[in-house]
């Protein structure tokens, strides 16, 4: 590949595009003003984590700013947080998980973004699927999830904005079917990512693929209908020069060294 060439499925995007995790209030219409004091009032039953308009218009907007979709959508959300959220609160993964499953938070990109970091080309489906539950490797992706919703509440308190969304660097390196072709992780994956879309909106400002072998396009194919046309948009793959090319995304002196950085 050369720099987002992954234009291939008509989904990815190809610019960096400033705009992406933006302030959502800030320019907001007077029509979409009404209807965040409508979606305000209609849900003011509910026991909520947070009661801000930015985490009101999460929802608004992943509904495409539709009234009933999003308080569905909402109420939908405070269900599944009681039955599988608080509970996994003080659950400690897995020896297996803590010692091989990689990713983590590390350094912001050049809007002051926090930027997640996933070597999933490394991560061996197959072998986690066997050695752990299922709901081991669901409740792994809502800590981390829970994680990146607090760490932006850090970044907003402590930059005095706005921070609502998070960067994603996917490392591919690696990637094969012989080692990631897994029906029941493949389909694992799916419903991850399908709980991740429902219960966590708006919470992706981008990610950033690199190292991605040929067979990128196919795997990609076996997982992108589970996510949101939306979310697919705002991937962006980069290709032999991805070094040079992730710079547009994020300082060298916020990225670590083995990605081309000075940190």
């Amino acid at each position: 590949y050369t720099c987002h060439e992954a234009n291939y499925s008509g989904e990815m995007s190809s610019a960096t595009n400033d705009l992406l995790g933006a302030d959502p209030l800030i320019g907001l219409s007077p029509e979409k003003k009404e209807l965040l004091r409508r979606f305000r009032e209609s849900v003011a039953d509910l026991d909520k984590p947070e009661d801000s308009d930015h985490y009101y218009s999460r929802w608004l907007i992943a509904r495409k700013w539709n009234l009933e979709k999003a308080e569905y959508m909402l109420r939908t959300h405070l269900k599944f947080r009681k039955e599988n959220i608080d509970p996994i609160r003080d659950w400690t993964p897995p020896e297996v998980i803590q010692k091989f499953f990689p990713g983590g938070c590390f350094g912001e990109d050049r809007q002051g973004h926090p930027v997640w970091y996933d070597n999933f080309g490394n991560l061996d489906f197959r072998g986690f699927y066997l050695s752990v539950q299922k709901e081991d490797l669901f409740k792994l992706k809502i800590k981390h999830l829970e994680e990146n919703m607090r760490l932006l509440k850090e970044y907003s308190e402590r930059k005095g904005k706005y921070i609502g969304c998070v960067t994603s660097v996917i490392d591919m390196e690696n990637l094969s079917f012989q080692r990631h072709y897994h029906r029941p992780s493949i389909q694992t994956i799916r419903e991850i990512v399908s709980v991740s879309e429902a219960n966590y909106p708006e919470l992706t400002k981008r990610v950033i693929i690199v190292k991605a072998p040929k067979i990128f396009p196919a795997a990609y194919n076996l997982v992108k209908h589970f996510m949101d046309k939306y979310t697919r948009q705002k991937i962006v793959v980069l290709g032999g020069n991805w070094k040079e090319e992730i710079q547009k995304y994020i300082a060298p002196d916020q990225l670590p060294e083995a990605y081309g950085g000075t940190r």
